[in-house]
């Protein structure tokens, strides 16, 4: 099977090209179809809502060599009648988490109307949204952005099943172990060692202990 059929093998070798992607993301609680045009776009028997040129993905590529690939996926300014991508970045978590991801190219004529069927081109799974908002400028106002990252079948392909530091995967491993229940509060902390308070109150709980047990007076004696 060719990766292009013959219409868009033409389109190709033309001296112009008009193409545009299109992400299709699979949330828990629904599926947005969403591409970087300005109206709605009906293509592959689905309806794409326009994001308006907003839009970017960052690390795209077609290897087909089975490696570990992500790509970033922003939408900076939302427009307000885009899909709301950013009322879901706002949800918990798991209605992003490790749900697919899938992007496909479609081609148009140079009146842009669309010429076959969306071809997918990358599928990845994707991880939690992240919201940031630019600082205020004196002739602008800031910008609100949100970033999904998603990662293909390969990323991480050489780490053992339940193989994180993390309290999910030890209890994937052990039930019950509590070894790596405090992981996340330790990212980027500070810790001062050594430390003389600690070492002192040990210290005196020591002693304290000794002296009970009537330890320090046998050595004494």
């Amino acid at each position: 099977m060719a990766f292009f059929d013959a219409d868009q093998l033409a389109l190709l070798s033309g001296s112009t090209v008009y193409v545009d992607m299109l992400a299709e993301l699979r949330f828990k609680s629904e599926t947005l179809r969403v591409w970087n045009g300005k109206t709605d776009l009906v293509a592959g028997g689905h309806t794409w809502k326009p994001l308006k040129g907003v839009a970017s993905i960052e690390g795209l590529a077609v290897s087909g060599m089975g490696q570990s690939e992500a790509i970033n996926m922003t939408v900076s300014g939302i427009p307000d009648s885009a899909a709301d991508i950013l009322s879901l970045a706002l949800e918990e978590t798991p209605d992003a988490n490790q749900q697919l991801a899938i992007i496909y190219l479609q081609f148009f004529g140079p009146d842009w109307q669309n010429i076959g069927t969306p071809y997918g081109i990358f599928w990845g799974f994707m991880q939690p949204p992240k919201v940031s908002r630019s600082e205020m400028g004196l002739t602008e106002g800031s910008v609100q952005t949100v970033s999904i990252v998603a990662e293909n079948a390969f990323f991480n392909r050489s780490r053992a099943p339940n193989g994180r530091y993390t309290d999910r995967d030890q209890q994937a491993r052990s039930p019950g172990d509590k070894f790596f229940q405090f992981v996340a509060g330790l990212v980027n902390k500070t810790v001062v060692w050594p430390d003389f308070v600690f070492l002192f109150a040990a210290g005196a709980a020591a002693l304290a202990a000794l002296v009970g047990a009537g330890g320090l007076g046998q050595g004494i004696v």
